[in-house]
């Protein structure tokens, strides 16, 4: 049991810093500069600044003090409110500080309320249409809105006839369910959503009063939101600020709906919300997220920290990269790290690269190059990139990404959709041109194997979702029974998206079923050959809400227009393949970020929305730019990303980077995946793995197969099935299975046993002890061993014995982390 004072101490980290002393401030600023109001029920609120000496700029909102007039009146919470027609100056006061807000009241009489405009965003607010409330697929107890008020004319109708209408009672108003339910004072298993007498309250008892009036949603509803202020940037933890939601409406009208608005931190260990106030809880970054209705923005939350001492050394900028990555860290205080060692780079840079670690050969050379290290580096990347073993390793990506498995394909579809893939990451085909090949593709799966893929997924649905998520990173799974909850997608998007593919086919081919074997070793039945083809009978996607086919239509932005005689799917690629599409380039580059650097400037790389946002926007648009502006050449992309000293750094943190994870100013270890470590396994004791079904000598990473029967160490290891889109299916953690096998499983102790292996054959030709030490820490770790690593181990004369110690040597550093992570 834990002591009461260990509770106290843990209570006591949970509570919110206190607010710091408010620094002293020279002016007052306001922000918006001057306010109009519509009419009288236009209540809006002003942020006021307080501004350093030194520029910076304090919240002091709620301490500020607003004197009313006769043309505008102020309540508690700082809102104002038009009292009559005409202009006004209010006088805004901070101490001995004064500012002046210009107010504009055009008409202070109060208009009806409506349900779009005013009463389905306060549902939304208190929760009422939440997944976990009425908006779930069920609704509650008989009553059903739409999940998050997408669909307001169904929720009016839901509120207004259902039960025949006894939810209001128009000659009782008081009286209504409408009201007693939500107020709890009617048994309500969601308990008190709103008060009595409160805001909420009042606005649904006016409405009913007033006849429950419903306004047309394609105006009413707002069209999207602005956040201020732009940015928030705390000081310290424990300051607040203020924020403001304003909604923009098709004729042009805005409205301040901070009240109604949906507002979180994605981040609350940084940054807490309530009441539309942000706090900073301790140093770090994170995001403020707006929902209004089907609108959304984000702001990025900065909290400083206390950064006595800290001076900015700039430090040298290989390529434009640095230039980014460094403007962000001298904007947060951050220094990164030095640069890592020869030794580090060789073997980092070859992993990603090549898959496989560098062989003993290859580091000496490397390490004994008297080259300047920077032009030694730069020659290193150039020789591996679009090596054999470059191939082999992001052909395995690919397939991946592609789903290539004989459980889907066969074994005649993996292998030769395999050799399509490889191919194409051989010949440095375009990204955009190869992604056009397999969306366009048609014909017999042997004949023409780019058509695997569209076979893989089968029907427009499953294509929807696949594509969206691999080719654009963004998720529209979510979307395909309503509204996106916290997006922009809607669930129309979700059917037009897949129109685009309702016309594709799938048939038999000539060649009959295969009998292949499972992960498990079980033997099951697959199609074999398919045609995939333009399909003429009608098909179409059909929108469950209305059982109408839908026509095809791109989510954002414009395609062409498409004839009956052309196949739309020409049309769809054309959009997502464009310079212009924003979506296309970034997730490619974000995407091939995360292999290099363990995470992405989005993370996940898959889930690009904007309440996911990047941790240096700046970085990303220009690593996406430039890979547009490169023809969409990946291998140019990578080269750029192994040459930047962002790249090359050490994992080892100094005092003004050690808390840093988003803004990489340092490396950070990454577990090897499933096959990089089986292959490594084979470079560090000479004795390649053996496959059921695979000629020997084989690459992990050239196994065509998602399904690889018999090797438990790579699925252990995360090697994915390749049945989801999702990069989460391959997995990098580290837990105690993994130790436990790699000390006792066969993988590792096989391969150091072996009577072939490289320590059997230093053993019988080098005499010298520090040699074969030397040679096994080079093949394993890949860099030389210090003197006292030499030092440590001792040979005997006899060979038996010498074979041991080497063996034993081996398995050590084959269970170090230093092997284990590419650091």
């Amino acid at each position: 049991m834990p002591t009461a004072s260990a509770l106290a101490a843990a209570a006591e980290k949970t509570q919110p810093p206190k607010s710091p002393p408010v620094p002293a401030v020279r002016a007052l600023k306001l922000e918006p500069a001057s306010l109009t109001l519509a009419d009288g029920r236009d209540e809006r609120r002003v942020l006021v600044w307080g501004e350093t000496a030194s520029g910076q700029r304090v919240d002091l909102t709620p301490l500020v003090k607003i004197a009313a007039d006769e043309v505008v009146e102020v309540d508690a919470q700082g809102y104002l409110r038009g009292k009559k027609k005409g202009e006004t100056s209010l006088k805004i006061s901070y101490e001995n500080l004064r500012a002046t807000l210009p107010v504009e009241v055009k008409d202070a009489a109060i208009p009806a309320i409506q349900f779009v405009r005013d009463v389905e965003p306060m549902l939304s607010k208190v929760g009422c249409n939440a997944g976990t409330c009425h908006g779930s697929a069920k609704g509650k107890n008989g009553f059903k809105l739409s999940l998050r008020g997408y669909d307001p004319e169904y929720d009016y109708q839901a509120l207004i006839e259902d039960l025949s209408g006894r939810r209001f009672n128009r000659v009782s108003v008081d009286e209504s369910l409408m009201l007693s339910k939500p107020t709890a004072e009617v048994p309500h298993e969601g308990r008190q959503a709103i008060k009595p007498g409160s805001r909420e309250y009042l606005l649904l008892k006016h409405w009913i009063t007033q006849g429950t009036l419903f306004d047309d949603p394609h105006k009413a509803r707002a069209q999207k939101v602005d956040v201020l202020p732009a940015e928030i940037e705390l000081d310290l933890p424990g300051r607040s600020q203020q924020i403001i939601v304003v909604a923009h409406y098709p004729d042009g009208s805005t409205r301040d709906v901070t009240r109604d608005a949906v507002i979180s931190s994605n981040n609350g260990d940084v940054a807490a919300v309530k009441e539309a106030t942000v706090t900073g809880l301790r140093r770090g970054e994170a995001a403020v997220l707006v929902r209004y209705e089907g609108s959304y923005a984000t702001r990025l939350v900065s909290v400083m920290g206390d950064r006595t001492g800290f001076k900015w050394v700039e430090p040298p900028a290989y390529n434009d990269i640095d230039r980014h990555v460094n403007a962000k860290l001298r904007k947060m205080r951050i220094l990164p790290s030095e640069l890592c060692t020869d030794a580090e780079f060789i073997r980092r840079v070859t992993l990603d690269l090549t898959g496989t670690p560098p062989s003993a050969d290859q580091v000496r050379t490397f390490l004994e190059d008297s080259t300047p290290s920077k032009a030694r580096r730069e020659k290193l990347v150039d020789r591996l990139m679009g090596s054999p073993e470059f191939v082999d390793y992001w052909s395995n990506k690919w397939a991946d990404l592609l789903q290539c498995n004989s459980e889907n394909l066969g074994q005649k579809g993996v292998w030769v959709f395999r050799e399509w893939i490889h191919r194409a990451v051989a010949e440095n085909i375009p990204y955009d041109k190869m992604v056009r090949t397999l969306l366009t593709a048609k014909g017999s799966s042997y004949l023409n194997p780019e058509v695997n893929y569209l076979r893989v997924l089968k029907e427009p649905g499953k294509m929807t979702e696949d594509i969206s998520q691999t080719f654009l990173g963004v998720r529209f799974n979510c979307n395909k029974c309503h509204d996106h909850p916290f997006e922009r997608w809607t669930q129309n998007q979700y059917y037009e998206f897949g129109a685009y593919f309702a016309q594709v086919g799938l048939k038999k081919g000539t060649s009959g079923k295969e009998t292949v074997r499972n992960e498990t070793g079980d033997q099951i039945t697959v199609t074999g050959e398919e045609i995939v083809y333009r399909k003429f009978d009608g098909g179409e996607v059909k929108h469950p809400k209305t059982d109408k086919a839908v026509k095809p239509r791109v989510p954002f932005g414009e395609a062409k227009e498409i004839s009956s005689e052309e196949d739309r799917r020409n049309s769809f690629v054309d959009w997502m393949t464009s310079r212009e599409n924003p979506l296309f380039g970034m997730a490619m580059a974000n995407r091939t970020w995360s292999y290099f650097f363990g995470r992405g400037i989005i993370e996940p790389v898959d889930d690009i929305r904007g309440s996911n946002p990047a941790s240096n926007p700046v970085l990303l648009d220009a690593l996406a730019a430039d890979f547009v502006k490169g023809d969409y050449d990946v291998r140019k992309l990578m080269r750029t990303i192994c040459l930047s000293r962002t790249y090359q750094l050490s994992i080892v943190k100094n005092k003004w980077n050690e808390d840093d994870t988003i803004n990489f100013s340092h490396a950070t270890p990454r577990r090897l995946g499933a096959e990089q470590l089986l292959d490594a396994v084979a470079v560090a004791t000479g004795v390649r793995p053996r496959f059921a079904g695979f000629p020997s000598g084989m690459r992990a990473v050239q196994i065509p197969d998602g399904l690889v029967t018999g090797n438990d160490f790579l699925s252990l290891f995360g090697r994915p099935k390749r049945q989801s889109a999702c990069e989460c299916e391959r997995t990098s953690n580290v837990t105690l299975s993994h130790a436990l096998n790699l000390i006792n499983g066969t993988t590792i102790s096989d391969a150091v046993n072996d009577s072939t292996s490289r320590m059997a054959k230093l053993v019988e030709t080098e005499k010298d002890g520090a040699r074969i030490v030397e040679e096994i820490y080079l093949s394993v770790l890949n860099r030389p061993p210090t003197a006292d690593e030499v030092a440590a181990v001792k040979f005997a004369e006899e060979k038996p014995k010498r074979l041991e110690v080497a063996q034993d040597l081996t398995w050590a550093l084959l269970n170090s982390p230093s092997f284990l992570f590419n650091r």
